[in-house]
């Protein structure tokens, strides 16, 4: 079946967010005709997805989710949004599955277009109150193609808590969702790589049309 790319590629000098370690990529040296990248990143550079124990003290680890955790159906949630503005629950709710339970949410704010501008950092951001009444629907997993689910410029950590307190996992920085039908569940994957005690991962993320 064909896929579509969800992520942004991962390269020298690629937006971070703020404070977090900047992406390198460099040769490691090896002897002709070998080729080894030497690889230095945070774990949450570029489209990545957040365990618990991104904020919950004790919450589970990357290494902790089974895989099914990260492969499942999602709908993809088209908004009209403006800078630095909260998304709200009336706004999302009308997009979604008849039984979102365990499924997740792809919330399109076409933010994607800003990816290494300033204007990124002050992108629209989940309510609080939208994000315990996902978390109340039993949604799986949020995502989002803006740098954060919670705001950044005046920075929130709300929607970090009320999801991921309730262990829904959280991808951000995703590409591409306007490209996904609105209205439909879709196959989609966000694997990380499994690092032990991991607070979360940079992904391949991709949808099945």
């Amino acid at each position: 079946m064909p896929l579509l790319d969800l992520s942004h590629a991962v390269h020298e000098g690629m937006p971070v967010f703020p404070g977090d370690p900047q992406v390198h990529l460099a040769s490691a040296g090896a002897t002709p005709p070998w080729s080894v990248t030497e690889l230095t990143l945070g774990s949450h550079s570029g489209t990545h997805i957040d365990a618990a124990a991104h904020y919950v003290p004790g919450g589970a680890t990357i290494d902790e989710y089974q895989l099914e955790r990260f492969v499942l159906e999602c709908v993809v949630v088209h908004l009209q949004t403006r800078e630095e503005q909260p998304i709200r629950w009336d706004e999302i709710a009308a997009g979604l599955p008849a039984e979102p339970a365990g499924r997740g949410v792809l919330l399109h704010t076409g933010w994607d277009a800003h990816w290494g501008e300033a204007e990124a950092e002050r992108h629209p951001f989940l309510s609080e109150d939208a994000a315990l009444r996902l978390t109340a629907a039993g949604v799986g997993l949020v995502g989002t193609d803006a740098l954060n689910v919670d705001a950044t410029s005046a920075p929130t950590t709300e929607v970090h808590a009320a999801l991921l307190g309730a262990d829904v996992l959280i991808v951000e920085n995703l590409t591409n969702l306007g490209e996904l039908p609105g209205g439909a569940l879709h196959r989609c994957a966000f694997v990380p790589l499994k690092l032990a005690g991991g607070d979360g991962s940079p992904i391949r993320a991709y949808a099945w049309t």
